[in-house]
């Protein structure tokens, strides 16, 4: 089967399955198909333009660029953290939350839990606000310590990267918080659920958070490069967490963790 056919059942399937009507799984299927009509030249992209999508998660907002409809069908279709409703207590940890459609699905299923999404580009800030209205927005990057970080940017604001990138970026600074420093000052008790995707932070970001998991039950990441990867896997190990999932295919990874040494998570709880 070819891969134009291949994407086109997928986006198919992907609107039939988010949409929540014949005319709501329409629209989305127009927009899935847009990155190809913009290479057919019968169309273009006007990125500081936003739309809405009904979904059964709600109502969705995206903005008409290369890259935001695209992640539909991983993140809220084919559900690759996996993650439904959470059986184990605490709020929820979203890094590199980009604009909310992780959260979105996080707060359908676990409606009563308190979600905190970190992210540092402004553009991406408003999105959140409108897909996951109720989560509590931080709107810088996330380290090792507090300070500044250099990241690079493409032309629209969708993406702040400490990785290679195929198209055109300039470096921007953003601040930065430590996992460990934020859930100190909140007074977060148990984390259910840490999700980490930002762009080649992830070891910062671990260097950060070993009190953090220490009273984290699940963690859900994606990774970007082999060195990264296997460290993620050698620090959760580390650190009391069993491997559930240990994917890489090229350059980028992902892995699924929980926690099996219910004494250190105990022993990691505020007094």
């Amino acid at each position: 089967m070819s891969r134009p056919f291949e994407r086109l059942r997928d986006y198919v399937a992907t609107a039939a399955t988010l949409g929540t009507g014949p005319w709501a799984a329409a629209v989305i299927l127009w927009h899935q198909t847009k990155n190809i009509r913009v290479r057919l030249r019968v169309a273009r992209h006007r990125p500081h333009s936003v739309y809405a999508i009904d979904t059964i998660y709600g109502r969705l907002y995206l903005r008409d660029n290369f890259g935001d409809v695209t992640n539909l069908a991983g993140l809220l279709y084919r559900q690759v953290y996996g993650i439904q409703q959470l059986d184990r207590p605490g709020i929820i940890l979203d890094v590199g939350a980009n604009i909310g459609l992780a959260a979105a699905l996080f707060a359908h299923y676990n409606r009563d839990r308190t979600i905190y999404c970190f992210e540092p580009l402004p553009s991406n800030v408003a999105l959140i606000r409108r897909n996951c209205p109720n989560a509590h927005v931080v709107p810088c990057a996330v380290g090792a310590a507090p300070g500044r970080v250099r990241l690079d940017v493409d032309a629209d604001g969708v993406m702040a990267s400490r990785i290679p990138c195929r198209w055109p970026t300039s470096p921007a600074e953003f601040d930065v918080i430590s996992l460990d420093q934020f859930v100190a000052a909140e007074g977060i008790g148990e984390v259910a659920l840490l999700k980490i995707d930002a762009e080649g932070m992830e070891d910062d970001i671990l260097d950060g958070a070993a009190a953090t998991l220490g009273r984290t039950h699940r963690v859900v990441l994606e990774t970007h490069g082999r060195p990264r990867h296997d460290g993620v896997l050698r620090r959760l190990r580390e650190r009391g967490f069993e491997i559930d999932s240990d994917v890489f295919r090229e350059s980028t990874g992902f892995v699924a963790a929980r926690r099996t040494g219910v004494a250190e998570l105990q022993a990691g709880r505020p007094a």
